[in-house]
């Protein structure tokens, strides 16, 4: 790659830093939201996810995958967005690469803009040259490690995304853990105690490519936490408080003033790092779920999960609150699986709480993740069953490990 802005060819893409890391890792995959990036002329893709996750792997194996195709490799121009200091690089970076585009005869490219949240304002450049008309026949897909900003620059693209797609790329979920640990198991009888150990160990590792592949990248997340709080001109031991009331509670029901009330802030400054907390894909938020209307009632208490099991280790480490047991950190993997399919948040039903609620039907899901538990029986309004997980399924319950196997997602 010359001066890490256009690929060579695909002999030299094997000489890439990232390639070379994802040929010699010991468990390797391609991420499936490969596929749900357009590539008709003319696009406008975003790809967001948090830090190591995968998003500049993804692109360049998207990028290896153009070049074995056949695509000329001058018509694929790259740009790692943490080396440009302002929009107005980013433009004239864009448009060096369109002028040595034009004096070869190539009218149409695959322009990937990665971690472009790292440039200030770097919407205006793209949305510059989409107005001007200099990107009319091109795929143009922009990464950034919060949805903070890039997700809410797109109202900047009204009617200007043509064929483009949002791709959010999560943690491996835990079928996406078994399939890159031993892409033969299966979900049925003979394969039921090997998922249940892999079930212990993704408890452990989450699903984080570095972790997956034995690194620990614990003082990477907190930096990259700190980074993005400090970005966004937040308050960075302010957040390492809210935080830690967060780990300390969870996952029991909490209110943004309870929050507050413990740190001497105001309900609306927590309320505001609670969600980006979100946005960075750190946390997720359930409100509760009225189940005789099946509508959303905020002004009830919320709970409060971590989106990946690594997230509870990183989170420990940094504010020295315990990481929770793992019961815990089981009904938040299940909370943030099934919020990847459906609109999820929680019930009560008079003295019983329903861990985790999904919409559009209104199903519940109870997780009793310990030795010996029975099956929750509750109905109430539009919620006419509830799903209890267990961790070996007796006494008509289902256990967790095979039935997160089974979401495949």
């Amino acid at each position: 790659m010359e001066e890490n802005i256009w690929w060579r060819g695909k002999d030299y893409i094997e000489e890439d830093e990232d390639i070379k890391k994802w040929n010699s890792a010991k468990f390797k995959w391609i991420p499936k939201e490969i596929n749900k990036i357009s590539l008709q002329p003319f696009s406008l893709n975003f790809i967001v996810g948090p830090r190591q996750v995968g998003k500049t792997t993804l692109i360049k194996l998207l990028i290896k995958k153009l070049l074995e195709s056949n695509h000329n490799p001058l018509s694929i121009f790259y740009c790692s967005c943490d080396l440009v200091s302002d929009y107005e690089e980013l433009l004239k970076r864009t448009r060096d690469y369109l002028k040595i585009r034009k004096q070869e005869g190539i009218k149409s490219s695959f322009i990937f803009l990665d971690e472009v949240t790292f440039v200030k304002e770097w919407y205006r450049a793209v949305k510059h040259l989409i107005d001007t008309g200099e990107l009319t026949s091109d795929v143009v897909t922009v990464s950034g490690s919060s949805s903070l900003t890039i997700l809410k620059q797109k109202e900047s693209f009204p009617g200007r995304r043509g064929n483009g797609t949002d791709v959010i790329l999560y943690p491996l979920s835990f079928s996406g853990y078994i399939n890159v640990i031993n892409p033969k198991i299966e979900v049925r009888p003979g394969w039921y105690s090997e998922i249940e150990e892999l079930f212990e160990s993704y408890l452990k590792v989450g699903g984080l490519p570095p972790s997956i592949n034995g690194l620990s990248p614990l003082k990477t997340y907190t930096e990259w936490i700190i980074y993005e709080i400090n970005r966004v001109g937040r308050d960075e031991m302010l957040a390492k408080q809210i935080l830690s009331a967060v780990l300390s509670t969870t996952p029991s029901k909490v209110s943004y003033n309870s929050i507050a009330k413990e740190i001497g802030v105001n309900h609306r400054t927590v309320a505001e790092y609670i969600k980006l907390f979100n946005d960075m894909f750190l946390t997720l938020t359930l409100h509760f779920i009225d189940v005789n209307t099946g509508y959303y009632n905020y002004r009830k208490q919320i709970k409060i999960h971590f989106v990946d099991p690594l997230f509870y280790d990183v989170m420990s480490t940094w504010t020295g609150v315990k990481r929770p047991d793992d019961p815990i950190i089981v009904e938040g993997i299940v909370a943030s699986h099934l919020s990847r399919i459906y609109s999820i948040g929680y019930t009560e039903v008079g003295k019983e709480e329903i861990d985790v609620v999904t919409l559009p039907e209104v199903i519940g899901y109870e997780v009793k993740y310990r030795e010996r538990t029975k099956q929750v029986k509750v109905i109430a309004g539009k919620m006419k069953k509830v799903i209890t997980l267990s961790k070996h399924g007796e006494n008509d319950t289902f256990p967790v490990h095979l039935f997160l196997a089974e979401l495949n997602i």
